[in-house]
């Protein structure tokens, strides 16, 4: 699906080739079934998903031990299947961040990350989810009706003998609009930062999938739902500000950190934030790289935000000499 928002603001973009479907391959009799929805959130393969999603195949020390894939999209509508390597798991919410590979014998591709935004959403604002669910999956109490855009039916090897097994599912846009926002605590998981309600339609496959403003940028993620009651709930992006990631897998050379978190990474540039996050110490470059951001957008006739989202560096201090 292209998407064309509003005028005066972004271009059109592919949404499809900026999610992900997760599916599981029961090792007892081979069949797959689809988990959930993610998000790429870096060029090198980083998903962002619900912790819920890929509990059940991962350990305690981050590693994928079951047999758990996600599925990548191109331009062109061909697909890659990616395999999960190591994934970091929010200390509050149902949020995970998995590092994937694509599976032998494709070449690695980079993914196509779709810009965050930061911007705080209100009540009876419109929103959607674009979101995977299953084949046959019908919507009969949808407040607005959606549409379902793409069906994939295929096949694919796995198991050590390789062995075919079908795979199947669809895509499918869900409008609605936020009907209310937490601002304090809503249970032990949705915390602390605000809940997002809203009346989309959201199923079990939409689960870890993003939630998109008028904009068409990623405002929140799927995380639950109350099926025909109209009410779904969605945690904002910036609850998964604290997800991290391993600077080996995004080529970062620091022995001093191991992992950086998506805030970081954010402030870096090397996750997409519509307006760019901005350094809080470091002003003059904070100042040239929203005006590039605001040059850029004019250039394409599109209209700039006018917000300012503030990151505080946490890079290592500097060893005195010795």
């Amino acid at each position: 699906m292209h998407f064309k928002p509003y005028p005066g603001t972004r271009k059109e973009i592919d949404l499809l080739t900026g999610i992900a479907p997760v599916f599981r391959v029961d090792p007892g009799d081979g069949r797959v079934e689809l988990i959930g929805t993610g998000f790429w959130v870096t060029e090198a393969g980083h998903l962002v998903t619900a912790w819920h999603v890929v509990d059940e195949n991962i350990g305690s020390d981050g590693v994928d031990r079951g047999p758990i894939f996600a599925i990548q999209f191109f331009s062109d509508r061909s697909v890659v299947v990616r395999n999960f390597r190591k994934t970091d798991r929010h200390p509050n919410f149902d949020l995970a961040l998995s590092e994937t590979v694509v599976a032998p014998p494709h070449v690695e591709c980079p993914t196509s990350p779709i810009s965050m935004s930061l911007d705080e959403l209100s009540i009876d604002e419109p929103v959607f989810s674009f979101a995977v669910i299953a084949y046959e999956q019908v919507f009969d109490d949808e407040k607005l009706p959606g549409a379902t855009t793409h069906f994939f039916s295929s096949e694919i090897s796995v198991g050590p003998s390789a062995e075919s097994v079908p795979i199947k599912f669809a895509v499918r846009l869900s409008l609605g609009k936020v009907t209310d926002i937490f601002e304090k605590m809503r249970d032990r998981i949705m915390l602390p930062f605000p809940c997002i309600q809203t009346d989309v339609a959201i199923c079990g496959g939409n689960s870890g999938g993003p939630l998109f403003d008028v904009r068409g940028r990623i405002c929140a993620i799927n995380c639950t739902s109350f099926g025909g009651d109209q009410i779904a709930f969605h945690i904002p992006v910036q609850g998964a500000l604290r997800l991290r990631a391993r600077t080996q897998s995004l080529c970062i050379e620091d022995q001093a950190r191991k992992q950086r978190t998506l805030l970081e990474l954010a402030a870096l540039g090397k996750v997409l934030f519509d307006p760019p996050m901005l350094y809080a110490d470091k002003a003059p470059h904070s100042m040239f790289r929203w005006l590039w951001y605001a040059t850029k957008c004019l250039a394409r006739r599109e209209m700039p935000s006018s917000n300012f989202h503030w990151a505080i560096s946490i890079e290592p201090p500097t060893p005195p000499d010795t």
